[in-house]
């Protein structure tokens, strides 16, 4: 259609050919008259980008022969969508209905409650400096946060890690200060940007999230895919940036290794600085558990202790709540001989939080459970992604087995080649398959490898 067509043209000059060919060139004409034209966006986020970049340039439709042609838009398989487009568009809404609910901070997540570890120590020394936290005694001298040279400050490490602890810690020391500091989860972000484009209420959306002293943003891998939310994110970044407001950022891996996040929005995360959590040792473990029993004032056995440290080894945030609610349950239990049997015999203990070691079982994560999700998803023997068969049947799930191995356990690709019987340049090749895959949306791997890794996450 010739007008469309001219006012991707003039959107090109506009905003440039690289965002028009993400954006809108892909959007389909379903069907067109002399007075209207009928878009079909590919998905929800696309539909919302639209809304809310282009919507207000075609208000009164696209000018062609002296005509305006209206634009509708509606989503494959998706007509809820644009009912509340339309909605949006004909009814005004109430200011008063609109509202954000940020998250709230866990109580005992502050500096003096975190149990420091080697792998912590400068992320550490980095968050008292700009909080102005003192280690000892717990004071707070001024923050030193307005055009901080770490900014933005980036902390990435494993489930565990203590990402979140540190992140609310920071929270609460700087809103002690007066200072405006917003803590928000990803998924957070992602359904107000969605909900605020519903009700039009982006202005509001945008005050509340630009008037930060700083903003603390937890887990952004998870903003993966969400195409809309990551635009609205780079704006928002670059308008605190300039400001010299902090950003302090948190996700499972390095800038460099996040995937299906913007490029432009990777090369942001590394003006900063960017520093590793790491879990802590079996050592460090003790330490920590030592440290939470005093603060519950737990005595435990020795045979207890090991129990608690063989069985919740995941990480701090497990071991914790174990003995959380290992206090709680010892207390509010009427046989006050529980707490001491417990406190001395790993039987008794075992019965008294069995639902927590179920759990424990269950978050594990091993190169068995991989391989047995692969196997049953494709229908196969697992001996069949482990064995020297050369089967077409069993290339693919061998190679989707790999990069699992590779991907969420991080194991050596030798390794990885001993247990399935290749050598490592087989290995190597293999996953970077499947990775190129999932970069590229292959249709035969990304939507497999999504499915199995649901079962897995």
């Amino acid at each position: 259609m010739k007008a469309w067509e001219q006012f991707l043209t003039l959107q090109e000059i506009e905003m440039g050919k690289a965002t028009v060919q993400k954006w809108l060139r892909n959007l389909k004409i379903s069907r067109f008259d002399a007075q209207n034209l009928f878009l079909e966006a590919q998905d929800p986020f696309q539909a919302i980008w639209f809304e809310e970049q282009i919507r207000k340039k075609i208000k009164g439709g696209i000018p062609f022969n002296g005509k305006f042609i209206k634009v509708h838009l509606n989503v494959a398989k998706n007509q809820k969508l644009n009912k509340t487009f339309r909605k949006k568009q004909n009814e005004p809404q109430e200011l008063d209905t609109f509202k954000l609910n940020f998250d709230s901070l866990d109580p005992s997540f502050h500096f003096d409650s975190f149990f420091p570890t080697k792998g912590s120590l400068l992320p550490l020394k980095v968050l008292y400096e700009l909080t102005g936290y003192q280690s000892k005694g717990g004071s707070l001298n001024p923050a030193n946060v307005h055009h901080s040279p770490y900014n933005p400050l980036f902390l990435y490490g494993k489930a565990g890690s203590g990402k979140t602890h540190l992140l609310m810690a920071v929270a609460f020391a700087l809103r002690r200060q007066g200072l405006n500091a917003t803590y928000v989860k990803a998924d957070t972000f992602a359904d107000h940007v969605v909900s605020a484009i519903r009700a039009g209420e982006m202005r509001l959306f945008r005050e509340a999230y630009r008037s930060s002293d700083v903003l603390l943003l937890d887990d952004v891998d998870i903003l993966a895919r969400k195409s809309a939310t990551q635009e609205e994110f780079f704006h928002t970044f670059n308008t605190l940036h300039l400001a010299g407001k902090l950003i302090i950022l948190t996700a499972n891996k390095p800038p460099r290794d996040l995937d299906h996040i913007e490029k432009r929005l990777i090369s942001r995360f590394e003006w900063g600085l960017s520093l590793p959590l790491e879990l802590p040792s079996k050592e460090e473990m003790r330490v920590i558990l030592e440290g939470k029993c005093a603060l519950l004032d737990i005595h435990l056995s020795p045979k207890v202790a090991d129990f608690f440290l063989t069985t919740f080894k995941s990480g701090p945030k497990a071991l914790i709540r174990a003995l959380e609610a290992f206090s709680l349950r010892t207390h509010m239990n009427e046989d006050k001989s529980l707490a001491k049997q417990a406190s001395l015999y790993p039987q008794a203990l075992e019965s008294l939080i069995k639902d927590l070691i179920d759990d424990e079982e269950k978050s594990v994560l091993t190169a068995e459970i991989i391989l047995k999700a692969v196997a049953e998803h494709f229908g196969i023997r697992i001996d069949d992604l482990k064995g020297p068969s050369q089967a077409r049947e069993s290339t693919l799930p061998r190679q989707v087995a790999i990069y699992f191995l590779r991907s969420k356990l991080s194991l050596p690709y030798m390794k990885i080649g001993d247990l399935l019987s290749r050598d490592h340049s087989t290995i190597m090749t293999s996953f970077r398959r499947i990775q190129k895959g999932l970069d590229s949306e292959d249709e035969k791997i990304a939507p497999l490898v999504r499915d199995i890794e649901k079962g897995l996450i």
